[in-house]
């Protein structure tokens, strides 16, 4: 009999402390409630759009304050290591070392240009110096008279012959024209090309 009191008791103990009031002794301060927006006064309703207003523009400017400063880290940093790289080469460029590889680097990036327009100039300059000179002694030609050979003293004359047309020199001018054009296109393929 002892032992079923003593089973009865702890039975009402653990029965005790499970059972809760259903009306709490103190209001909760964070109790969310439902209510319909009809059922609030203006001002209530005001001051839950200026709250709710509140909340979002603090939110965003938590979220733009962090980009602002990851974006400053960023930038500090990209200032930081360019001036690293530029300080190093600085250093590096006024060495003998550092000469000797920009030089091979602007080589690198403008030397097969450069090659090709000293090239192509010299060939403009060439056959146009050629056409010009075949040009002139085609259409007036100087044939020394006097003073030519042994004589050497003597003061030296000349007679200026002049083509005929019949002789085929138009032909010969529009060759030299259509030679000089063609170089110009030569020249510009070598250079551009």
């Amino acid at each position: 009999m002892k032992k079923l009191l003593l089973l009865t008791m702890m039975l009402g103990m653990f029965m005790l402390a499970g059972a809760q009031s259903p009306y709490p002794s103190a209001p909760v301060a964070d109790e969310t409630i439902t209510v319909k927006k009809s059922d609030l006064t203006t001002d209530q309703l005001v001051k839950i759009n200026t709250e709710a207003a509140t909340k979002l523009l603090q939110t965003k400017l938590e979220r733009y304050g962090n980009w602002v400063g990851v974006g400053g880290e960023i930038g500090t940093a990209i200032k930081e290591g360019l001036n690293a790289v530029v300080d190093v080469a600085d250093k590096f460029g006024n060495t003998r070392v550092g000469t000797f590889t920009m030089i091979l680097v602007a080589w690198k990036v403008v030397g097969k240009d450069l090659v090709r327009i000293i090239i192509g100039f010299l060939f403009m300059i060439i056959v146009t110096v050629f056409i010009f000179r075949n040009y002139r002694n085609m259409n007036k030609r100087r044939i020394c008279t006097k003073g030519r050979g042994w004589k050497f003293w003597l003061p030296k004359e000349y007679t200026i012959v002049e083509p005929r047309f019949y002789e085929g020199i138009e032909l010969v001018k529009f060759i030299h024209i259509i030679a000089l054009v063609g170089s110009f296109g030569i020249t510009y393929a070598i250079m551009f090309g």
